[in-house]
């Protein structure tokens, strides 16, 4: 029997060819949005899980008085660890840095890294995959060096070759290569991993701060990132309960005042499979982010959606075709169940054909996709017995409620009335109307929903680089004077400053400033250069900026204050501090202590006096508010140079900087222009923009093919009815008009479905930012208008053609 229905479901698809391969494309279509946002979804969800026993590791990080949770703590974090759990199989530590390597195949060869300085005993907690050598004491020398696939063959050509070959860290130290890993896959927080090297060597990140010791938890800089291994079958509920008191056994008080350490910071143990996704809230050290991957998620089943409901209404419009079929067979004996069952057949083979054609175009589409998004994403989660189980259930289920109405419908005609039309005809025009008014409602949300997300994203760069009218170029790196003196003198370059990090790349060094009679206030802070608030062009609320002629705001070398230090702060921090304008806070004295010098020495507590009030900027992301901010002069904590270009020799000035560069600092440049790292930033909301335009496109290219499908069912259906208008003396014009105004109410109905609905969604997700976009009422009417406006191109060509239909010929159909 299932032979027969199969048989007749492909002689009906034969009878009517471009219904079908409208229905067959759109689900096709619809079905690899779908596979691609699933794979891409289940890539997210999977972070991390794919290192052997992923569920006993543990990052053990320090929280922020904010609530929130970083990645970092100091680093004898560790040893304390180490020492007070024996529950834990292993503790590690890890210390990005950056650096160069020169030799290889080249001895001249240089290229710049990102190290990962980590404990010998790293590859006990992550087992990272071997192509070459072996991890088995690959760190316990320090000249040691691991190097990942793709390092080693830039080096050595083949990483087989790598093995026992040296290079020289930072043209000065040689180190031997004794292993190589492989590649990490993207769905990982620690790329990238870039090069491992073994804490220990003296010259490295992490010896640095273990040779400085800690006297109070908020006195040493945090660098490190620590991991814990559980031992089997231990429970992590009492150590996150013990971890709450560790800062006090270890260091009794904090920088500032004489509170318990614990009562300014907290210690949280996050599994490594939750990072990626994290809340970074203490109280919720498990809890994860999945807003995002609701949204993509959600995209996919509305482009799903969208092309079942092409499917439903070109199968309920041929209906009228099909209703003397049904008749004869009825009359000849077929049960309604007959009828449904082979109904239902032809929607389960437009779905498999729809399914096969839809993983074809998704496997072409992968690599395209990957490139953007910068992943390696990959189809291995079908390998799984059950994700496939689940994938063809889901089909099934597709196929069935897709055509479950469309069987229902026209099993149901009745030998009787089959040429006469009636109500049922009206009925099933009327769901139709509401199907299509669904179809759009979603279209025209997901455009309201793309522009908000796109101007989200124009918002926050423009936030963080409004002060800047020259383009500048950023370089990570030691700045001296030498190097500043020399770029100064280059043609096309305007000015040149140094600081440790830049605002706009967010502030995470924080401190208390103390006001008398006052709580501590947890204060953000940055060390910068003289005229490095002129070059990004801050502008003061009061007071002054620092100046180099009055000897005063340059810090001493012994690191003691004779006379209250200099410290500029953000209207912000005014606020917080609690004075009562900018102007009020100029020339008053606070208590403060911060990072001064490197690697990680800390002023003791010491007056400084606020000279002058910045007027609030945006601090890192959109999504985090102002917070308070302060700024001092040390030149000596600079990792980052800033150059101002004139814009007029651009090429000329680049050249200059690498040549400047490469003279005094030996090292390959690391240069980009400022508004590059920024969109860096903003990259996974740019992504983000981009795949929501991605699928709303394809979603109107289902929804035109459905146009362009009823149009074409329209065209054969209301024939006899143009020739009778245009014998009555109707123009082309006034029948195009009519034919139109069919396909244009359902639009004009979607627009009082998607407005409130895309309003509360997008105001909902722009909750989420401490400064957002107003939802203008022009991007309703814009994606209304353009939404009716590709509905009415998509039936134009078969409107104007039915409209031009000859009288003769018209009243001569069927």
């Amino acid at each position: 029997m299932l032979r027969h229905y199969v048989a007749l479901a492909f002689r009906s698809t034969a009878r009517t060819k471009l219904y079908a391969a409208i229905s067959v494309i759109g689900l096709a279509i619809g079905f690899s949005a779908a596979t691609l946002i699933g794979i891409y979804v289940h890539d997210e969800l999977s972070y991390d899980r794919w290192f052997p026993n992923h569920e006993r590791i543990y990052q053990v990080s320090a929280g922020l008085s904010t609530g929130l949770l970083s990645n970092a703590a100091p680093s004898d974090l560790g040893q304390w660890l180490a020492s007070d759990y024996p529950q834990f199989e292993a503790v590690t530590r890890m210390f990005v840095d950056r650096g160069f390597l020169q030799g290889g195949q080249r001895a001249d060869f240089k290229s710049n890294e990102t190290f990962t300085w980590a404990d010998p005993n790293v590859f006990r907690v992550f087992q990272f995959p071997v192509v070459a050598g072996t991890l088995d004491g690959a760190l316990d020398r320090p000249d040691s060096l691991v190097l990942t696939r793709r390092a080693a063959e830039k080096y050595f050509g083949r990483a087989e070759n790598a093995v026992g070959r040296t290079l020289q860290y930072n043209g000065t130290e040689p180190m031997v290569v004794t292993a190589v890993i492989a590649d990490l896959p993207s769905n990982t927080h620690l790329n990238p991993l870039g090069v491992l090297a073994p804490g220990h060597a003296p010259f490295s990140a992490a010896a640095l701060q273990d040779r400085t010791p800690i006297t109070v938890f908020g006195g040493k800089l945090w660098n490190s990132r620590t991991y814990v291994l559980l031992k089997p079958n231990e429970p992590i509920a009492p150590i996150r309960e013990s971890l709450k008191t560790l800062l006090d056994r270890h260091t009794p008080t904090v920088l500032g005042g004489n509170r318990k350490a614990s009562e300014v910071w907290a210690l949280v143990a996050r599994p490594i499979g939750a990072l990626h996704l994290s809340s970074n809230r203490i109280a919720a050290p498990d809890g994860e982010r999945h807003a995002s991957l609701y949204t993509v998620a959600a995209i996919g089943l509305l482009v799903l959606l969208i092309a079942s409901i092409n499917y439903v209404n070109l199968l309920t419009a041929l209906g009228a075709r099909r209703a003397l079929e049904v008749g004869v067979r009825k009359a000849l004996g077929a049960r309604r169940g007959d009828l449904f069952a082979q109904f239902m057949t032809e929607s389960y083979l437009y779905v498999a054909l729809g399914a096969a054609l839809g993983v074809g175009i998704a496997v072409l589409a992968l690599k395209p996709l990957n490139a953007f998004l910068g992943r390696t994403i990959d189809f291995s989660m079908f390998a799984d017995a059950r994700v496939a189980a689940l994938t063809l259930l889901f089909l099934a289920l597709v196929a069935f409620l897709a055509g479950l109405y469309p069987a229902l419908v026209l099993s149901a005609y009745r030998p009787a009335t089959v040429a006469k039309g009636g109500r049922m005809a009206r009925a099933q025009a009327a769901v139709r109307q509401a199907l299509v008014v669904l179809q759009f409602a979603i279209l025209i949300a997901l455009s309201i929903a793309t522009a908000v997300t796109y101007r989200q994203m124009k918002l926050g760069m423009h936030e963080a680089l409004r002060q800047n009218t020259d383009p500048i170029v950023v370089l990570p790196g030691t700045c001296t004077e030498a190097v500043k003196s020399e770029l100064e003198r280059q043609p096309g370059i305007v000015a040149v400053a140094c600081a440790m990090g830049l605002p706009q790349w967010s502030m995470q060094m924080m401190s208390p400033m103390t006001r008398v009679d006052r709580e501590p206030l947890g204060m953000r802070y940055l060390p910068v250069d003289f005229g490095f608030f002129e070059l990004y062009g801050y502008e003061l609320a009061a007071g002054r900026l620092f100046d180099r002629a009055l000897g005063t705001d340059a810090p001493p070398p012994d690191n003691l204050w004779k006379t209250p230090e200099s410290v500029v702060i953000n209207e912000r921090a005014a606020h917080s501090l609690g004075f009562g304008s900018a102007q009020e806070a100029v020339g008053q004295t606070v208590a403060f202590s911060h990072l001064f010098r490197t690697p990680a020495t800390f002023t003791p507590q010491h007056d400084t006096t606020i000279i002058g009030v910045l007027k609030d900027f945006q601090i890192g992301p959109v999504t985090d508010p102002i917070q308070p901010a302060a700024f001092y002069v040390d030149v000596a904590n600079a990792r980052v140079l800033s150059v101002k270009l004139d814009g007029r020799s651009t090429p000329e000035a680049l050249e200059a900087i690498d040549r400047v560069w490469n003279q005094y600092a030996g090292a390959p440049p690391q240069r980009a222009f400022l508004s590059d790292s920024i969109q860096g930033m903003y990259i996974d909301l740019l992504r983000q923009a981009a795949l929501s335009s991605t699928f709303a496109l394809i979603a109107v290219l289902i929804a035109v093919l459905g146009l362009i499908g009823l149009a074409a069912h329209a065209a054969a259906s209301r024939t006899k009815e143009i020739g009778i208008r245009k014998v009555l003396g109707g123009g082309r014009w006034t029948i195009t008009g009519l034919l139109l105004w069919q396909f244009s109410r359902p639009v004009l109905l979607a627009n009082v479905v998607a407005w409130p609905v895309a309003y509360f969604a997008m105001s909902a997700w722009l909750d989420g930012y401490a400064k957002r976009v107003d939802l203008d009422w022009w991007l309703f009417v814009g994606a209304g208008g353009a939404t009716l406006a590709v509905a009415v191109a998509a039936v134009l060509v078969h409107t104007w053609a039915m409209a031009g239909v000859r009288p003769v010929k018209a009243l001569r159909y069927e």
